[in-house]
């Protein structure tokens, strides 16, 4: 960081010491309990008066956890770009931990809305995700893929309809992370034409969050996945859901690769280099631990080459995810 952040290294350095403790401890020991699979997230779909309300039932420690992350207002104006990126490059060495994704997937949101802020609805959403609203920041998702494409995004056949001058959904998606945020970067046609729309779609249309009503979408089931099972992945089906368009509707391929994708995997880069670096660390001081016949693992010649070697891709791979940011 000294290296890349130049002037700047001082306040970026202070911004890292000062998160560190919560990054090392608190919220390391939560993302290893909610990494239980008996601490998996479940639906429920209907409360106890058979109202359909779609609930995504997560871990009292991940929702603590990820309202702490986010407050560290990462996407902030007030937050540098060199902070940001310590910030998440330490953040996410406690893994995916229903963080990484949200987080990157956010970052992709807020991008893409920046340039295209022409509505006081995108404004609002642009405002809640990178200030916060009284205290409570916003947390973006992308949902692209559909079952007859994957991540052919052209092939999409979620359809855009404008109805009294607000746009709606209808149709399904396939593949949705980070299920439970507060706003979806979703793809779609709009009615006639063959051109890929982008828009934006909050969860829930403002005052109904509280009353858990849908904002015109069903939460159709989470997929039951073998890793990352602390992040709800499901399938989606919209039914007049409300969307705000993001910029020309026969520019959202373009916006959604150059801009969202862009970013997100950027920051996966960033998180991957992350990964690695703790597993290197955890792989290092295990070996110093532990003994095997008499003696310590991190004696052993084949052990010494084959850490040195993980150092060695830890560093490149960190190096070159700091160097492309």
């Amino acid at each position: 960081m000294k290296y890349f952040a130049g002037d700047e290294w001082k306040d970026v350095d202070r911004a890292a010491r000062e998160i560190s403790p919560k990054v090392s401890f608190r919220w390391r020991d939560m993302a290893e309990s909610i990494s239980c699979p008996e601490k998996r997230p479940y639906m429920m779909h209907y409360d106890g008066h058979h109202n359909r309300i779609d609930r995504i039932v997560r871990p009292h420690e991940t929702e603590i956890m990820e309202r702490e992350v986010f407050s560290e207002g990462l996407f902030s104006s007030g937050t540098s770009p060199w902070t940001k990126l310590v910030k998440m490059f330490l953040i996410y060495q406690n893994g995916e931990a229903c963080i990484a994704c949200p987080v990157t997937c956010t970052e992709g949101l807020v991008a893409v809305i920046e340039r295209y802020a022409d509505t006081p609805e995108l404004k609002q959403i642009l405002q809640h995700c990178k200030e916060g609203v009284d205290g409570d920041f916003g947390i973006g998702a992308q949902f692209l893929s559909e079952i007859q494409g994957g991540s052919d995004v052209p092939s999409n056949l979620l359809e855009a309809v404008e109805e009294d001058g607000a746009w709606r959904l209808y149709g399904s998606k396939f593949f949705c992370s980070a299920t439970h945020a507060d706003y979806a970067v979703v793809t779609a046609k709009p009615a006639g034409s063959e051109n890929v729309a982008l828009f934006v779609v909050p969860s829930w249309l403002p005052g109904n969050k509280e009353r858990e009503i849908r904002n015109g979408y069903t939460i159709d089931r989470i997929k039951w996945k073998m890793g990352t099972s602390e992040l709800t992945t499901a399938e989606l089906t919209y039914n007049g859901a409300v969307a705000y368009p993001v910029g020309p509707l026969d520019r959202g391929l373009a916006n959604v690769v150059g801009v969202v994708l862009t970013c997100s995997r950027l920051t996966v880069d960033l998180s991957c280099a992350a990964f690695i670096t703790k597993a290197v660390r955890e792989a290092k001081k295990y070996s110093e631990l532990r003994d095997a016949f008499g003696i310590t693992i991190g004696n052993f010649p084949m052990v010494i080459v084959q850490l040195r070697e993980m150092e060695k891709i830890s560093k490149r791979t960190t190096a070159a995810a700091f160097s492309v940011r």
